[in-house]
């Protein structure tokens, strides 16, 4: 009895473990190629998705890629980081030899290089870069332009997220402010200097604002006028060159890359594709005397091998994205949002 008992119960057992097994592989398999769920840590896509909540990310039939879409994907620049806690994505590793060489990133590259223990670096594949979520406003081939912070896209002005929100100068028909009505009815918090921000009168204001807010205070004539307060600064926007004075609201045009097109090379454009041909598709690329060399052969042209995106988050000024480090390789995605947990 004991033995016909035994062996009954082994065999119950190995089955369990035989259903355990191919339920945990069938788990990692779908979590791995078919859908995950992200958690949001920062303020970048505010107020579509808030800091703190869960997303559920397609990974597999995701494509094409359509402008509007939420994009996961690796970090572009996170091929190479400064292995401390205050650098890593933080502070690129391609910013800080930037900073450190005063605009000359190979003067800045040696200093770090030089000094180990106080730059210590690693090298890591995609899949080990952070995991980072935007909104993709361009996608391959396209011509990008923002012009005082309207997108054009091919030439024609693109629309904002509802929800996407980003800095106002408002009016008011000259009411005062009411800390309880403004919360309730706009979602501000007026005793906040970041959201609300008095401009020396009491009927001016700068304030962050949604596109769907704005259209209520409009609507609800709560303001008179409501216009764009543009961000002018051009530090650390991308291509961070000599040639291209680009603001964080105004830039372009630019062209996204495209797989098996051509485009003509110029020392203007040299800096706007230098990373994609070298990195990101594996060539040698130097320029001298004006001349491009592409794996040690002067070029005049280059034809990509992947698809390129331009991404942004839609709190459009706290949020670190194409703006800064450019284009988003196909190959570095990971999937679309396609419910926020």
């Amino acid at each position: 009895m004991k033995l016909g008992f035994s062996r009954k119960w082994s065999a119950t057992v190995w089955i369990a473990i035989g259903i355990g097994v191919i339920i945990f592989v069938g788990w990692l398999l779908v979590r791995t190629w078919v859908v995950g769920a992200y958690n949001v840590p920062t303020t970048a896509m505010e107020k579509t998705i808030r800091s703190g909540s869960k997303v559920l990310v397609n990974k597999l039939n995701y494509r094409p890629i359509k402008r509007g879409d939420i994009l996961v994907f690796h970090f572009p620049m996170g091929d190479t980081v400064i292995d401390l806690p205050e650098y890593q994505s933080m502070r690129p590793y391609y910013d800080v030899i930037r900073e450190l060489g005063r605009g000359n990133a190979d003067s800045g590259r040696q200093i770090v290089l030089s000094n180990p223990d106080d730059y210590p670096l690693t090298i890591r594949p995609v899949y080990k870069r952070e995991v980072y979520l935007k909104r993709c406003i361009a996608t391959a081939g396209d011509t990008l332009e923002m012009r005082d912070e309207v997108v054009y896209i091919n030439g024609r002005p693109q629309a904002w997220a509802p929800e996407s929100q980003t800095y106002f100068r408002v009016v008011t028909n000259g009411q005062p402010l009411d800390e309880t009505s403004i919360k309730a009815q706009y979602g501000l918090d007026i005793t906040n200097a970041d959201e609300v921000h008095p401009l020396g009168n009491t009927t001016e204001f700068d304030m962050l604002l949604t596109w769907k807010t704005r259209e209520k205070m409009l609507k609800d004539g709560f303001a008179r006028k409501i216009s764009l307060d543009i961000d002018s600064s051009t530090e650390g926007v991308f291509p961070n060159d000599e040639l291209h004075h680009w603001t964080r609201d105004s830039y372009g045009p630019l062209w996204m890359p495209k797989k098996d097109v051509s485009i003509q090379l110029t020392p203007l454009n040299y800096p706007i594709y230098e990373r994609v041909i070298r990195t990101y598709e594996g060539n040698k690329l130097d320029i001298r005397d004006d001349k491009i060399y592409i794996n040690d052969r002067e070029a005049t042209s280059y034809t990509f091998k992947t698809n390129y995106y331009w991404v942004i988050g839609d709190n459009l000024h706290g949020s670190q994205d194409s703006r800064y480090w450019g284009f988003v390789p196909e190959d570095h995605m990971i999937g679309k949002v396609s419910m926020i947990l």
